[in-house]
C-alpha cells in the first residue's frame, strides 16, 4: 500500500491510523480532519460571499433602472438559499448560533427590503454582509487549527483568507458601483470618488500581492503564480482597470453599457476565485509534521514489503 503525499487518500490514511498508528498519530490524525472540515466550511462561506457580491451588483443596477439585472436575481437568491443550508450543515464543531445568525438576519432583511433602499443604502448594507462574512471565514479559520502547522502554511492562509478575499471584494465594490453608474447614466460626486479609489485600491492591492507571494515558499508562490497565469487575471484585472479608469474616473458620464462592465468586473472575481480554489487544494492535502514523516514512513514500509515480495 502506497500513500503518496500529493494524493493523501483520507479513508484509507484513517483506517491505517486505526489499526496501525499510535495515539499520538491518531490525534494529529484527528487534528488534519478537523483542518479539512474547517476549509469545507470557509469555502461554503467564500461561495455565500460571491453570490451576495453578486447580488449586490445586481441590484444596484436594477436600482439605477436597469431591470435586464432582474433575470439573474433569481438564480443568485437560489444560490445563497442553499449555501446557507451548507453552512449550517457544517458549522457546529466551529461556529455557534448566536455567532452565525445575525448573518442570517442581514441577509433576510435585504433581500425584503432592498427595493426600499436608495443605492447608497443598498451597497453599504450588502458590504457590511460581505464584511462579517469575510470575518467568519478568518474565524473558522483559527478555530479549525489552520495556523497551527508551519510557518509557511501560515503565510499561505494568511494570503489567501484575507489578503487575496480583500482584493476580490475590492473589485466585487468596483463592479457594483460602476454598473449603477452605467446602468443611470449619472454620476455623484462622493459615488465617481469611490470609484476613483477603489482603482486605486485595485492597483495597490494587486502590487502587494506579488510582493506577498515572492515571501511564500516556493512550492506556493510557484502553485500561486502558475494559478494567477491559468486565470488569465493580470490582462482580466488590466482590462477591467482601463474601463474603470476611462469610463468613471475621467469621464463626467460612462460611455460603456451596464452588461459590459458588469461583465469585465466579474472575470476578475471570478480570476480570483480560480486562484483562490488551487490554493486552498494545496491546503487542503497540506499535513502537519508528524503525520506528514508518518505517512512517509508507511510509504517505505510498504515499498518495502512489495519488494521483498518480488
Amino acid at each position: 500500500m502506497t500513500i503518496k503525499l500529493a494524493t493523501t487518500n483520507i479513508a484509507i490514511a484513517n483506517t491505517m491510523a486505526r489499526e496501525h498508528a499510535d495515539p499520538s498519530i491518531k490525534e494529529a490524525f484527528q487534528a488534519h480532519l478537523q483542518r479539512q472540515n474547517g476549509i469545507q466550511l470557509c469555502k461554503a462561506l467564500i461561495r455565500l460571499t460571491i453570490e451576495v457580491q453578486k447580488h449586490r451588483g445586481c441590484t444596484l443596477a436594477i436600482l439605477s433602472g436597469d431591470h435586464f439585472f432582474e433575470t439573474q436575481l433569481f438564480g443568485i437568491q437560489r444560490d445563497i438559499t442553499a449555501n446557507l443550508q451548507q453552512i449550517e450543515e457544517l458549522r457546529l464543531d466551529y461556529l455557534n448560533e448566536d455567532e452565525i445568525k445575525p448573518t442570517i438576519q442581514e441577509w433576510v432583511c435585504l433581500r425584503r427590503q432592498w427595493r426600499k433602499d436608495s443605492v447608497q443604502q443598498n451597497f453599504l448594507l450588502h458590504s457590511n454582509l460581505i464584511a462579517e462574512l469575510l470575518k467568519l471565514v478568518w474565524l473558522v479559520a483559527r478555530r479549525s487549527q489552520q495556523m497551527s502547522l508551519n510557518e509557511a502554511h501560515n503565510q499561505l492562509m494568511s494570503f489567501c483568507l484575507r489578503d487575496w478575499l480583500k482584493l476580490m471584494e475590492t473589485a466585487a465594490q468596483a463592479r457594483g458601483l460602476a454598473t449603477h453608474v452605467a446602468a443611470s447614466q449619472a454620476t455623484k460626486d462622493d459615488i465617481q470618488s469611490r470609484i476613483r479609489f477603489l482603482n486605486t485600491q485595485l492597483e495597490r492591492l494587486s502590487e502587494e500581492f506579488k510582493l506577498s507571494i515572492a515571501k511564500l515558499h516556493p512550492e506556493q508562490g510557484d502553485l500561486l503564480e502558475r494559478a494567477i497565469a491559468y486565470a488569465d487575471f493580470d490582462n482580466l484585472l488590466n482590462l477591467f482597470q482601463t474601463e474603470l479608469e476611462n469610463h468613471f474616473c475621467s469621464t463626467a458620464l460612462p460611455n460603456i453599457d451596464a452588461d459590459q462592465i458588469y461583465t469585465s468586473g466579474s472575470h476578475v472575481v471570478r480570476a480570483c476565485q480560480q486562484v483562490l480554489w488551487s490554493a486552498l487544494k494545496l491546503i487542503e492535502k497540506t499535513l502537519s509534521p508528524k503525520l506528514q514523516a508518518w505517512v512517509e514512513g508507511a510509504n517505505q514500509s510498504a515499498n518495502c514489503e512489495i519488494n521483498l515480495k518480488q
